[in-house]
């Protein structure tokens, strides 16, 4: 397997990300580019051929594309398919290899001085699949959602997509950390019980951490608060019934865990700049 080797600092900078649907039967477009585009599939499959090598990226996988080499759509997609891409640059050089890191501690190459940073090398697969999806997707959502009223959106979104990075790598040498696993529980539970009324107290029990612990492994790994999570996964199953149902806005709240269907209304338009009437008014006219 391919594998793209470069050194840090300085890191990867991220341009332009996006999120696409291809419907069934639509093909990738036919382009070569003069920097490095990451397209990650979260739901479907993606055929794309790059250099003459056909590739099947399905739900969960990920596959960079490099500068130079005309890629395209060999084949329609045979259902509705969502995907993230992200166009980046590598400011220093890089090399393709066949043979990449296997232990975390090799990404180390020299210790730094007073006048000398440290060194580091990574080696990512050109073409994978994701083990932790909840927090991969969870950084793509922080990337495309950061709040662009602020002017230092673009230096935020670089720093989650250098998180991404570390966690490429990370999987390829098999080494969650200790934070990364807490939040994959933390994720884990919450997606289960969302719909219940979701304590504090009960989820520590749950996975047996201190509420303390707990919130500081958020905040480090996905940059929220177990409870704004929970929120924001709660909206994005609101937005998921308000646009495929015709069930009341008092009936989707209790659905997704709110029994006060003001209060849901309130913090819906908090979250997404609407309220829910006017987002399924403005979804339904697409």
């Amino acid at each position: 397997m391919s594998h793209i080797q470069f050194q840090v600092p300085a890191f990867p900078t991220l341009i332009k990300g996006g999120y696409a649907v291809f419907e069934k039967d639509k093909k990738h477009f036919r382009r070569t580019f003069t920097v490095l585009d990451l397209i990650y599939v979260k739901s479907g499959e993606l055929y794309l051929t790059e250099d003459r090598i056909p590739y099947s990226i399905g739900k969960s996988q990920y596959i960079i594309l490099l500068p130079g080499f005309e890629h395209f759509g060999h084949k329609g997609c045979q259902v509705k398919s969502e995907y993230y891409w992200f166009h980046f640059i590598i400011p220093t050089t890089y090399e393709i290899i066949e043979e990449g890191i296997t232990n975390w501690a090799d990404i180390h190459e020299s210790e730094g001085d007073y006048e000398h940073p440290p060194s580091y090398r990574l080696s990512i697969p050109c073409y994978g699949e994701i083990e932790n999806t909840s927090f991969v997707e969870t950084i793509f959502h922080q990337i495309l959602h950061v709040d662009h009223q602020t002017p230092d959106y673009q230096l935020r979104q670089q720093l989650f997509f250098q998180e991404f990075l570390l966690h490429l790598q990370k999987e390829a040498c098999k080494i969650p950390s200790a934070a990364e696993k807490v939040v994959e529980e933390v994720v884990a539970y919450i997606q289960a019980h969302y719909r219940d009324e979701v304590k504090m107290e009960d989820l520590a029990n749950a996975i047996h951490f201190h509420p303390d612990y707990i919130t500081r492994c958020m905040q480090k790994i996905v940059g929220e608060t177990p409870n704004h999570y929970l929120n924001r996964y709660r909206m994005n199953q609101a937005k998921r019934l308000l646009a495929t149902t015709d069930q009341k806005i008092a009936n989707i709240s209790k659905e997704v865990g709110i029994l006060d269907s003001t209060y849901f209304s309130k913090l819906f338009k908090k979250m997404e700049g609407l309220t829910p009437i006017e987002y399924r008014k403005v979804i339904l006219r697409r």
